[in-house]
């Protein structure tokens, strides 16, 4: 059975290595749009986030981001290598840190998780949990071991200070290294829990603290750590109301809300049987140890509340290489030699499938994406406008930041979105954000203004919502006339413009 299961792992390796080289012509869509313009600000015009960029991301997003844009120019098809080359490196690590559990999971583990990345198509492609990822991999890598060292501890601590920078609940996942720790130094002789847990948390936590003591000074100096501790107060708190179906929960459903998403496991749940049959398989620490960190993972989409499909992605890796267990080689009796096999085949049958992007593109039809309309508005902007002319966005990732990064336009005010001025509209933080942005706006008298109105523009609904912005649309029609109109985007240009 050993050598059928290395046949069909080999033939998914050459699966994966076919859709990844499809996923080269991906263009830049979803969230990669936004945060690969906000890096370019950043390069091009030396902007500093929350000082001259108004966004509600944490400062490694911005990083991370600012990083990869200088890699690959801001062009796709640099950007889809990168991707693939973090998928590559990404199997690379899990391979040697699933090594100790026999080398067929080891290569199940990387093989099926590139699949289940790729299955997501371009809307998942590079989002911040995704690069996580390679943080979570060597924090493996590192501490599945038997017993931890300082530098192990110290190590553990740096590679989820630099998770909480990007994302701040992905540090969740230290508690189960840590409490394994501890449950190992409190075996040792004459070591109370007190004594075992300081040992522990010590060099973690200042492992932890070095990145994100970095990043606030980083912050400090730039002048913008006030201007971040403003909309982490103020906006964090009405942004984590919104759901996964952009829509405003009320606090009296929040909890049913949560209870009632958080066990649908972002319809990822028939991963647990497979994973159930690995646990069963190979009983001993480490297996204890991911099970723990799918748990925490699993959670992890309810500290933000709204559950959108990336949120479950470290659940996911970390639930497939529970499940990959499943694949072990040792020499069991028939009746457990069927469930082996069984599992199996759910893990194949689960996976093989590609994703609606694949099969699109080897029919030969356009990848859908709001890439058409992004194109429509590049073109525009490439043929009308001047040299030092700027360009204001009413948009979020319908297509304009995308055509506006893809021309290299400069943004006229610090507001890369428009989404937040519609929501908890009576709250006085967001009244103040409608006065910055109109006084912003007034000030700098962008050439042209380009309003998305499709429907993938996400717009939020429900309590204290709304679609209007009478001061934006009294300022439209005083200054500005119409010089596009399309059913689901409009471009206004400044009046007396020769």
């Amino acid at each position: 059975m050993r050598r059928i299961t290395v046949i069909i792992l080999l033939l998914l390796a050459a699966f994966l290595v076919t859709q990844a080289a499809f996923s080269l012509q991906w263009p830049i869509a979803h969230d990669e749009a936004p945060l690969f313009y906000e890096a370019f600000l950043m390069q091009s015009e030396g902007r500093i986030p929350y000082r001259d960029i108004f966004d509600f991301q944490m400062p490694g997003s911005y990083i991370v981001y600012y990083l990869l844009g200088m890699l690959s120019g801001f062009g796709p098809f640099r950007i889809r290598i990168l991707d693939m080359l973090i998928l590559a490196a990404l199997i690379v690590i899990t391979f040697q840190a699933m090594r100790r559990f026999g080398k067929t999971s080891a290569l199940a583990a990387g093989i099926l998780f590139g699949l289940k990345y790729l299955q997501g198509g371009p809307s998942l492609s590079l989002q911040r949990e995704y690069l996580l990822l390679v943080l979570i991999a060597l924090s493996l890598l590192i501490g599945m071991r038997d017993s931890l060292t300082p530098k192990h501890r110290l190590s553990l601590g740096i590679l989820f200070g630099l998770s909480a920078v990007i994302k701040p609940h992905a540090a969740l996942g230290l508690l189960p290294f840590l409490l394994f720790d501890i449950a190992d130094i409190r075996q040792r002789p004459n070591m109370s829990l007190p004594k075992a847990a300081w040992t522990s948390i010590l060099p973690a936590a200042i492992g932890f603290a070095i990145p994100i003591s970095l990043v606030i000074a980083w912050l400090a100096l730039a002048g913008a750590l006030t201007p971040f501790l403003t909309i982490a107060l103020n906006y964090w708190p009405l942004y984590s109301q919104i759901n996964g179906q952009m829509e405003i929960t009320p606090a009296a459903e929040r909890i049913s809300f949560l209870l009632n998403q958080i066990w649908r496991l972002g319809g990822s749940g028939l991963w647990l049987i497979p994973a159930a049959f690995g646990i069963y398989l190979n009983r001993n620490r480490q297996t204890y140890l991911l099970a723990s960190l799918a748990l925490c993972y699993a959670i992890y989409p309810a500290l933000s509340g709204q559950f959108f499909p990336y949120h479950y992605i470290p659940f996911i890796y970390i639930i497939i290489l529970v499940a990959s267990l499943s694949l072990t080689t040792h020499h069991f009796p028939l009746s457990t030699s069927f469930i082996l096999h069984l599992s199996s085949l759910i893990l194949l049958l689960f996976l093989i499938r590609p994703s609606t992007t694949f099969l699109r593109q080897l029919q030969g039809q356009p990848i859908a994406t709001s890439t058409d309309r992004a194109e429509e508005i590049a073109r525009f902007l490439e043929k009308n406008l001047e040299a030092g002319e700027t360009v204001q966005p009413l948009d979020w990732t319908g297509g304009t930041l995308l055509a506006m990064l893809e021309t290299r336009t400069p943004i006229a005010t610090p507001y890369v979105f428009d989404f937040y001025f519609y929501h908890h509209v009576s709250n006085p933080y967001i009244q103040s954000l409608r006065v910055d942005f109109m006084h912003q706006l007034q000030s700098a008298s962008p050439r042209y203004i380009v309003e998305v109105t499709s429907i993938d523009k996400p717009w939020v609904s429900g309590e204290d919502t709304t679609r209007e912005f009478p001061e934006l649309r009294a300022f439209l029609n005083e200054y500005y006339s119409v010089t596009i109109q399309k059913d689901d985007y409009t471009i206004y240009e400044l009046d007396g413009i020769q």
